[in-house]
């Protein structure tokens, strides 16, 4: 189809008429006169602000208004173009006939010389020859110019006859690729005759039509072959066929300019005139040509896909011509397009363009007047810079002292033939010393032309009549490039640059290049690619909010987020967007995104904008600090916490314990500080703050810390071999002490290398150190450790060492020894280390040999704990043996210490206490581990009477190990040991094994933590325990300044179920556990829980002495020793085990939830609580698909690690929350732990009673029980939660339906923001396919698996292999839980989830597509009517029924964008769900279906807020409730054609007034505090135009403020009042921050009610409208202090229209048979006969197509065999100032099919459709803006004269 767009010059339209005969003509029509007449200016009629009628025209730029000429767009004949919507091509936009004489290609123009002779006759003034110019146009040659001419023999020096010649090839795409594809091509020249490559090149085209240009140079005169293909090494090509041409170089350049496709370009003609080449695309079959195969290979594919569109990688498959990942109709058309041009027998070769090569011209010099710096012959190549001009005598260039520089483009051979150069314009690039003024002189075959240079241009006196295609902006010197245009392509000898002037007025020019050219650019004006202009970008917390100009003509707009190389794409239909998550994460604050936006509408994508950056910023003050732990250093304290969110700097605050008041440290700005100049041995409290713009945040927890003292480590002194010498001497019985790998520091003994005798000096100033974590403890090796060699072989079982500073702790020693039996070495087996701590607090370590080992030499290796890269060594010691500790040990007979040997009696018991109090005489000492083994004694008098019975068992069942098929971690394997133990308390544990031997390795860690820790700081693995005796020193894990310790565990670490394992400590503090591990008897059960009940209670009645007898009498410094705090005590502490949960929190509140009664009473609550528990967790594994069925995969097997619900502290933000391997919860809610009530249900699941816990719970749980595979955080963990808060109803979920349904039928891509509505897609999913109520436990494992959803959900995530065909769980969690859902429900359902948001990707749509598509609706579903299914079956479905009754109806609403949708159903009531409410637009004729929204009501109002000027079609399904659809039905039809209303969705209101309407709610226990007044000004914009808002003001103006909350393009107001006085004088204001306002109108409204539209004005007030951006309005009522107001509307631009009929609402004239000829252009006229259609528009007329359908979609008039489209159109519109068409007011279009081709529509309805392009060069980016309703086609046509003023019949 060919589109003609006529313009009209001087700015003005020629009135036209479009008369149907017999009828009244249609006045003010915009069509040319069809005789070409002049319009006489006093009869012209005035319309649209054109002077017409009887006034005088003004005067316009000098010419009279409607005395141009009308300007076609193609000079070509009509009905040769291309359908739109046919081929993706619009109609064309070529040079407009009549506007330029000449035609591309043709020469010089018609009508004219083109050159001024040197013979005319002089003029008066001395000029001589006035000869003609162009178009009777004089040109004047001075006599100067003329002379120097003629004296010009300086330039007579010939060109080379053997000049080089050049091929330049441009490569451009013009098809709407992917924007990530390039196509790939290479080129390559080859010599014709010899085949030759003479060289070869590669591109890659992008999405634009950007130019690429080769050039092959240096070739000598011949035929050379050009070769263009697609290089395929990347994958799959395009489908191009090979280009080939031949092109003949003489001496010259040619250029050929090649496409990807066919562009409608002006002054472009394949047949006969000017094009570029062109690449055929469409061999979808890569066989080498394209044919009817190619087109079969396309069909078979698109019936491969869905709905004719097969997704699959463009890599691979060969059919997607265009690589957007699906074949689809683009890629059919691509194959139509060219196959078409085939047929046309179309040449795709290029028109080559020429130029003059470099090698072709002589550049010569005027030597009597110029000097020459450079290279001459370069300036034809640019190649070596500037060359610089000067005049001879050195003077400045002037007009009588000129520099000049010749070029001869003839050599001899042509100037003996009479050859000439061909020549268009000539371009000449300068320096900084350019030319500002001279002549060039052109020396033609017929004369000479001169151009003047004035103020450094190309003068341009006697050319501003010429032709319109004289590009003026391409003429100015742009980039210091002069350019001379010569009219046209002319014969041109010699050029002569005559320079009299240069910009800096000095004695030099400066130029790098003159060009010879044949070809000037084409102008076309820019496309408009609806680009949205980001108006504001603003960071919020942990979010940011972006707006833009609302674009016309868009459905919708992309927002892409991109940050750390990762990108998202959010899909939205409103003009701003706020964006919280980035890749399922939140938004950090203080981080950098990147954000753009482009518009969309359908299909179609626009550009985006440019990238903007934006960072989200805190809100409030930072959180409190987390984490702070203190350490103490020497006279220093380090302090370490977490890294805050939201946090600038931190501020350090400490003091002295005991001191008032801290100190403060300020401006800190990493997370770490180390705190100096303190005193040595001091307690210090500290606590940080965070800081950023808003202030300071509340104190971190305060810690503690005690400083050290460089005080040596008194190390034990007792029975010491290695006595001092002195100190900086080496020590008793020490021969040598050397090292490996490490050094000595300051140790003046050490001369040697690899000595180490500092390190048994007494003085621990000199030392060892190795920057290693390892010194042959872990990893042994010859040259790691320390080797002591001694005098004599000595007994020993202790050594011990100390560091010169404390750093950190050892994990592990080894020991080396020679002794006479083992002279080589041998390492002793289960050596322990310990650490200890001396009475300064320095700590010091000592190792135990199992066996003492009698040796002369000892190695021994170090290793630290956590991996830190540093050892050091001050001081050994060694001990003689004493068996005093052996002896003691010796007592027992079990592992366990629980049994006495038979031969133990008090006596020998009382013997060894003597022992232990007895003082080694040398050195004044009792025994280092008196305390410990006292404890031994202690308890061997004890079993000489009683028993012990805190013996427990572990439980080998319990182990990680076992859980590895899982999924999820968030369990562990603690037992407890129902003891507490205090930071820095010594206890021992004793482990008995069925058969391991007494110091053996045990599968057994012992897992010390932390009472009510903060969530970092929680547990420390203290150590694998031995079989036998383990001393453990508790560890300290926090530095908080509360108690330190907590209770033990131990952690089952193998996987033997015959494992036996039994542990008893023996130190710390009994707490009460409660073991129901395993307990199945219901009367134990409950005799356990009543004993624990008991100890309960006198535990926690006797807590608060037993810290005083306990924790304050630990020592002064412990930090247990403190005032007793009942939340911070850890003899607080309780724990509870049942089978999947372990409950770690205070047995104070675990009583407290137990409330009051009597012992038993609680006991029975508790069993009640615990019961609930259980259940609960059965629940959730249940829906997890796990089980204990013995038939089940071990893939489902249950766990066998805990949840371990735990007290501890929050950190900030946090009520409660899930770490990785337990639930922390605070004080006040672990009372609710044991005040639960399990759920009663009937026969079938259904609630009836009880609750499992609260929402947090299950939230937490679920975050620990997520399957990692398709888990996002805060959604997916939600499900657990629902599922205990359900009670089988729409009112006990946690999500709104409403707010479900507006996602569903929003068409928009991307997750919901809100969380809960997010998890109704989950919970959706389990009410279309669990069948039971939500309680429902099923009795077997396949059961399990038939009914619930989850269950085969859960069990697929875990192992892939079960689900059918081939499912793959690599795609996240988005396309995971949708291959997931698909395999459980045996289901197609990506219907569902895209109706969601989510994009399923070509994987997921593989494997969904093996199953059946899910028919139901499932996306509407409820509770309720799932319910309704379960008690009631699927009878009354109304599957396939028509039940939407005839009454049903739509009708415009209360404001012009509102579509209310009456709906009449026949169905039951009770059966039905809702109403799907659909709206049909119309594209390329066919009717396109939208769901728009869901109705559980029969009445529905669809506001249409993005689109208009557009017919649409609604329809109506009922839903069922068991999801099942009603036939459709249409409702109705209408065309929104709107005011541009803007949506007020985002808005809020306020007002100075009060109103009686305005209310306040009463306080009440969820909001205790009295609410504010609510205003009810909200009325104004609540849509409601049938209710008015009465206020009243003290002040004089009534005031009423809009928030739009983003920024609106806004250029009008519409004030309604329904009943009340009208405001009379306003004043309306609008503002972009609220501070600063613009008034852009006032005025007086009206006396009446309804609606009151005003439009802004500019600062000139004039009567043009204006569109302000605006975040603000108000409106106020000047001098009034009461104001009556129904309703505000902020009105925008409206968008593109199109109607039938010239005349506003009527469709007069809108189809007719044309009566006369008319003729709209020279030469092209419509014929007489004609059937026409006509009507009127907005838009743009260079981007805007009209296409009229048949109701059948057909396009009227048809199109012929190759797709071109038979009828023919001219869009009319008026030509602005700047000749570039842009946006119009109105305009008027006509449509036409030629009398021997006119189809018969008679009694048929037609309608008419108005699209707009991007690109005007590829039509790129169509998409249809505005239709027209229905019209019917009469059976007698009107017959139409198209008239230039007035109508005749």
């Amino acid at each position: 189809m060919k589109r003609m767009t006529a313009w009209l010059l001087a700015f003005c339209l020629i009135a036209a008429s479009i008369l149907p005969v017999r009828a009244a003509g249609i006045s003010g029509a915009d069509l040319p006169k069809n005789d070409g007449a002049e319009v006489e200016n006093d009869t012209m009629p005035k319309t649209n602000g054109i002077q017409m009628g009887t006034e005088a025209v003004p005067e316009v730029n000098g010419t009279q208004p409607g005395t141009g000429a009308i300007a076609g767009t193609n000079a070509t004949q009509p009905g040769t173009g291309t359908a739109a919507g046919t081929n993706g091509t619009q109609p064309g936009t070529g040079t407009a006939a009549g506007t330029n004489a000449t035609q591309p290609g043709t020469g010089t123009p018609a009508g004219t010389n083109g050159v001024q002779t040197e013979s005319g006759t002089a003029e008066e003034g001395g000029e001589q020859g006035n000869g003609l110019g162009v178009d009777g146009l004089p040109l004047t040659v001075s006599g100067n110019t003329l002379f120097s001419l003629k004296n010009a023999a300086w330039n007579n020096e010939y060109a080379p006859s053997d000049a080089k010649g050049s091929v330049e090839v441009i490569m451009r795409n013009v098809l709407p690729i992917s924007e990530t594809s390039n196509i790939s091509l290479n080129v390559t020249l080859e010599d014709k005759n010899s085949q030759t490559v003479i060289g070869r090149g590669q591109v890659a085209l992008e999405r634009e039509p950007v130019p690429h240009m080769l050039s092959f140079d240096a070739l000598p005169a011949g035929t050379y072959c050009l070769k263009v293909t697609e290089d395929g090494s990347a994958g799959a090509n395009f489908g191009f066929l090979a280009y080939e041409q031949e092109i003949t170089v003489k001496g010259d350049v040619q250029t050929a300019e090649i496409h990807t496709g066919f562009v409608d370009l002006e002054g472009v003609d394949y047949k006969a005139g000017f094009h570029p080449g062109v690449l055929l695309i469409g061999d979808a079959n890569r066989d080498g040509k394209i044919d009817a195969a190619d087109k079969e290979a396309l069909m078979e594919a698109m019936s491969r896909g869905e709905n004719g569109v097969l997704r699959g990688d463009p890599n691979v498959e060969l059919t997607d011509l265009d690589k957007d990942g699906k074949t689809d109709l683009i890629d059919l058309q691509y194959y139509v397009n060219s196959k078409a041009k085939l047929d046309e027998s179309v040449q795709n070769s290029a028109v080559l363009a020429t130029r003059i090569a470099p090698d072709a011209v002589k550049v010569n010099i005027n030597q009597s007047n110029t000097v020459v710096e450079g290279e001459v012959d370069n300036l034809l190549t640019g190649e070596t810079g500037l060359v610089k001009l000067k005049s001879r005598d050195g003077g400045a260039i002037t007009e009588d002292r000129p520099v000049e520089i010749g070029f001869n483009l003839q050599s001899q051979e042509m100037a003996q033939t009479n050859e000439y150069a061909k020549v268009e314009s000539i371009a000449i690039s300068m320096g900084e010393n350019s030319i500002e003024s001279g002549v060039v002189l052109i020396e033609t075959d017929t004369g000479t032309i001169t151009e003047e240079i004035v103020n450094g241009e190309q003068a341009l006196e006697g050319r501003m009549m010429m032709a319109q295609s004289l590009d003026i902006d391409n003429m100015k010197n742009t980039d210091n490039v002069l350019k001379i245009d010569l009219r046209g392509q002319i014969a041109v000898k010699k050029v002569i640059i005559r320079i009299t002037g240069t910009k800096k007025g000095g004695s030099l020019a400066e130029i790098s290049k003159v060009e010879f050219l044949n070809d000037m650019e084409k102008r076309i004006s820019e496309p408009n690619f609806n680009i949205p202009e980001i108006l504001t970008l603003t960071g919020g917390d942990q979010s940011f909010h972006l707006a833009w100009k609302v674009q016309p003509n868009v459905t919708g707009y992309e927002v892409e987020v991109g940050y750390n190389g990762l990108t998202e794409v959010i899909r939205v239909s409103s003009d701003n967007v706020e964006v919280k998550s980035f890749q399922n994460d939140k938004l950090t604050n203080g981080v950098s995104y990147s954000v753009r936006v482009r518009s969309v509408n359908g299909t179609w994508t626009g550009k985006y904008s440019d990238w903007r950056t934006v960072m989200p910023e805190a809100s409030s003050r930072p959180d409190a600090p987390d984490g702070l732990k203190a350490v103490g250093g020497y006279c220093c304290i380090r302090l370490s916490w977490k890294n805050m969110k939201n946090t600038d700097s931190y501020n350090v605050y400490y003091k002295e314990a005991g001191e008032g008041a801290f100190r403060k440290i300020t401006d800190i700005k990493g997370n770490k500080y180390e705190i100096t100049g303190l005193k040595d041995q001091t307690k210090y409290e500290v606590y940080v703050t965070g800081a950023n713009a808003l202030g300071e945040s509340n104190p971190s927890i305060h810690s503690e810390a005690t400083t050290i003292t460089l005080k040596p480590a008194q190390m034990p002194n007792y029975k010491l071999i290695n006595e001092s010498n002195g100190t900086g001497k080496v020590s008793a019985h020490i021969v040598s002490a050397t090292h490996g790998r490490g050094a000595m520091v300051t140790s003046p003994l050490d001369a040697d290398s690899n000595s180490a005798l500092g390190t048994v000096d007494k003085d621990y100033g000199s030392y060892y150190q190795i920057l290693d974590w390892d010194d042959g403890a872990v990893y042994v090796a010859p040259n790691k450790g320390i080797l002591y060699t001694l005098d004599d072989y000595y007994e020993m079982s202790y050594i011990t060492f100390a560091e010169p500073e404390d750093i950190a702790s050892y994990a592990k020693v080894s020991v080396y020894y020679y002794d006479e039996q083992n002279p080589n070495g041998k390492y002793a087996e289960n050596v322990s280390v310990m650490q200890r701590t001396d009475p300064n607090g320095r700590k010091f370590y000592l190792i135990k040999l199992a066996e003492p080992v009698k040796a002369n030499k000892i190695k021994l290796g170090f290793s630290r704990g956590y991996n830190l890269y540093n050892m050091t060594i001050a001081e050994v010691n060694f001990y003689y043996y004493d068996s005093l500790e052996d002896d003691i040990l010796a007592l027992f007979a079990d592992d366990l210490h629980t049994t006495l040997k038979p031969e133990v009696t008090e006596a020998v018991i009382d013997a060894l206490q003597k022992r232990l109090d007895t003082i080694d005489p040398k050195s004044g000492e009792y025994h280092p581990e008196r305390d410990m083994l006292q404890k031994e004694l202690d308890n061997a008098r004890i079993l000489l009477t009683t028993g012990f019975n805190d013996v427990v068992e572990i439980y080998s069942t319990i182990t990680a190990a076992k859980d590895k098929h899982l999924g999820f971690s968030g369990l562990n394997a603690w037992q407890p040991l129902g003891i507490t133990a205090y930071e820095g308390e010594q206890i021992i544990v004793y482990v008995g094994h069925n058969q391991l031997k007494t110091g053996s390795n045990s599968a057994l860690k012992l897992i010390a933590t932390q009472y009510h820790a903060e969530s970092g700081a929680l547990a420390s693995e203290v150590a694998t325990l031995k079989v036998g005796r383990n001393e453990i020193t508790v560890p300290s894990i926090q530095s908080l300044a509360c108690e330190g310790g907590g209770a033990l565990y131990i952690q089952y670490t193998g996987n033997n179920s015959n494992d036996r394992y039994a542990v008893r400590v023996s130190g710390g503090a009994k707490e009460p556990v409660l073991n129901l591990y395993g307990i199945t008897d219901e009367g134990q059960r409950k005799e356990r829980i009543l004993s624990y009940v008991k100890e309960l209670e006198e535990h926690v009645a006797s807590q608060e002495e037993m810290h005083r007898q306990i924790h304050e009498a630990a020592g002064e410094g412990n930090k247990v020793n403190r005032e007793y705090d009942k939340q911070n005590c850890i003899l607080g502490a309780t724990d509870i085990m049942l089978d999947q949960m372990l409950m770690s929190v205070s047995a104070e509140q675990i009583l407290a939830g137990l409330g009051g009664g009597t012992t038993q009473e609680r006991a029975d609550k508790l069993a009640g609580s615990l019961q609930a528990m259980d259940e609960m967790m059965e629940l959730f594994y249940h829906h997890k698909g796990l089980t204990r069925d013995e038939s089940a995969p071990a893939t489902d097997r249950m766990p066998v690690q805990h949840l371990n619900i735990r007290y501890m502290r929050m950190f900030a933000g946090a009520f409660m929350y899930a770490a990785g391997n337990h639930i922390g919860i605070e004080w006040g809610s672990v009372s609710g732990l044991s005040s639960s009530v399990p759920v009663q249900t009937d026969g079938n699941g259904k609630y009836v009673s009880g609750r499992y816990f609260g929402w947090g719970i299950g939230h937490e749980i679920g975050h620990n029980i997520n399957q990692g595979s398709y888990a996002i955080a805060e959604v997916t963990n939600n499900y657990f939660a629902q599922l205990i808060k359900s009670e089988d109803s729409n009112s006990t979920v946690r999500f709104r339906y409403e707010d479900v349904y507006k996602k569903v039928t929003s068409n928009t891509v991307g997750k919901p923001s809100n969380v809960f509505v997010h998890l109704a897609m989950y919970w959706q999913l389990h009410l279309a396919y669990d069948k039971g109520y939500n309680y429902k436990m099923y009795d077997s494992y396949e059961q399990q698996q038939a009914n619930l959803f989850y269950a085969r959900v859960d069990s697929y995530s875990r192992d892939a292999s079960r689900a059918k065909g081939g499912l793959r769980l690599d795609g996240g969690s988005d396309q995971n839980i949708m291959r997931l859902a698909c395999a459980a429900a045996e289901k197609d359902l990506t219907e569902f989830f895209v109706r969601w948001g989510l994009v399923p990707d070509e994987e997921t749509i593989r494997y969904a597509s093996q199953f059946g598509k899910e028919e139901r609706a499932i996306y509407y579903l409820t509770d309720d009517a799932r319910v309704y299914e379960i008690e009631h079956g699927v009878s009354g479905s109304v599957k396939g029924q028509n039940v939407i009754g005839a009454g049903s109806s739509v009708s415009i609403g209360g404001t012009p964008n509102e579509v209310r949708i009456s709906i009449q159903s026949t169905a039951n009531p009770d059966v039905i769900l809702g109403y799907e409410i659909a709206r049909y637009s119309y594209v390329d004729g066919m009717p396109v279906r939208q769901v728009v929204g869901f109705s559980t009501d029969t009445d529905y109002s669809d506001v249409v807020s993005l689109i208009n000027n557009r017919v649409l079609s609604y329809e109506v399904i009922a839903v069922d409730k068991f999801g099942y659809r009603s036939n459709a039905q249409n409702v109705g039809t209408v065309r929104i054609s709107h005011d541009g209303s803007h949506d007020k969705s985002l808005w809020t209101v306020t007002t100075n007034m009060v109103s009686a309407e305005d209310s306040a709610d009463t306080a009440e226990d969820e909001d205790p505090c009295a609410p504010e007044t609510v205003s009810a000004i909200h009325q104004v914009i609540d849509g409601d135009y049938a209710k008015d808002y009465n206020g009243s003001t003290i002040s004089s103006d009534a005031v009423v403020m809009i928030r739009m909350n983003q920024v609106l393009d806004v250029c009008g107001l519409k004030y309604t009042v329904k009943s009340g006085t009208p405001i009379g004088r306003y004043a309306v204001e609008v503002s972009m921050d609220g501070n600063n306002w613009t008034t852009v109108k006032t005025g007086n409204f009206e006396n009446k009610t309804g609606s009151h539209t005003i439009y802004f004005e500019n600062e000139a007030e004039n009567p043009w409208i204006r569109t302000y951006d605006a975040a603000y309005v108000r409106l106020k009522a000047l001098g009034q202090s009461t104001a009556n107001i129904a309703e505000i509307d902020l009105l925008g631009p409206t968008g593109d229209s199109i109607s039938f009929g010239a005349e506003a609402d009527s469709t007069k004239g809108a189809v007719g048979i044309l009566q006369e000829n008319y003729t709209y252009s020279q030469g092209e006229f419509i014929p007489k006969g004609s059937l026409i259609f006509t009507g009127s528009y907005k838009g743009n007329p260079d981007y805007n197509v009209v296409v009229i359908y048949d109701e059948e979609g057909n396009i009227v008039g048809g199109v012929d065999e190759e797709g071109a489209l038979n009828a023919q159109q001219i869009i009319l519109a008026k030509v602005p100032e700047n000749g570039m068409l842009g946006e119009v007011s109105d305009g008027i279009w006509i449509y036409w099919i030629e009398p021997d081709i006119m189809p018969d529509l008679k009694g048929k309805t037609v309608r008419a459709q108005l699209y707009r392009v991007d690109n005007a060069l590829t039509n790129e980016g169509e998409r249809l803006v505005s239709d027209t309703m229905p019209l019917r086609i009469p059976e007698t046509l009107e017959n139409i004269i198209l008239n230039a003023g007035t109508a005749d019949n």
